[in-house]
């Protein structure tokens, strides 16, 4: 029954995760076109801790109480897991050799109009970082901020 139990609370997390990371991402692509990459990291992130927060209290964890503390708690855990993503991201940014992926069509007159272009190392920095982030919340939040009492 354990296993069931925490192979279910993983799978919860994982969505919520998975729709957390999507809000990151969109941001995060969004805010790197203007400004320094670790700040929209930064910023990102604090975008998706709120998805997060939301949806692994009610749904993965099933904790309905209005506990400040364990606000208070999951702000600390994330600040350090922020910490851990953004260092992580910048150093597998770094790490990582600059290339890019661009889709072009040729038109009538033979010369290629370029339709997109995505950096393909901004986005394995991203999920390296993800990665690593989520595996530290992930055990933070099954066995210090929501475990069961015993």
């Amino acid at each position: 029954m354990a296993i069931y139990q925490a192979s279910k609370q993983l799978t919860k997390f994982i969505i919520s995760g998975l729709i957390a990371v999507g809000v990151d991402f969109i941001v995060y692509f969004a805010l790197s076109q203007y400004l320094d990459i670790n700040l929209s990291k930064g910023l990102s992130f604090c975008s998706g801790m709120l998805v997060t927060y939301n949806l692994n209290k009610y749904w993965t964890w099933r904790k309905t109480d209005k506990d400040n503390k364990r606000l208070l708690l999951f702000t600390a855990l994330y600040l350090i897991a922020m910490v851990i993503n953004i260092t992580a991201n910048h150093y597998a940014f770094d790490i990582l050799p600059n290339s890019e992926f661009i889709s072009s069509i040729r038109n009538s007159s033979g010369s290629l109009n370029e339709l997109i272009t995505i950096k393909i190392d901004k986005v394995l920095a991203f999920i390296i970082a993800t990665g690593v982030s989520a595996t530290f919340t992930f055990i933070g939040q099954k066995y210090w901020l929501f475990k069961e009492k015993d």
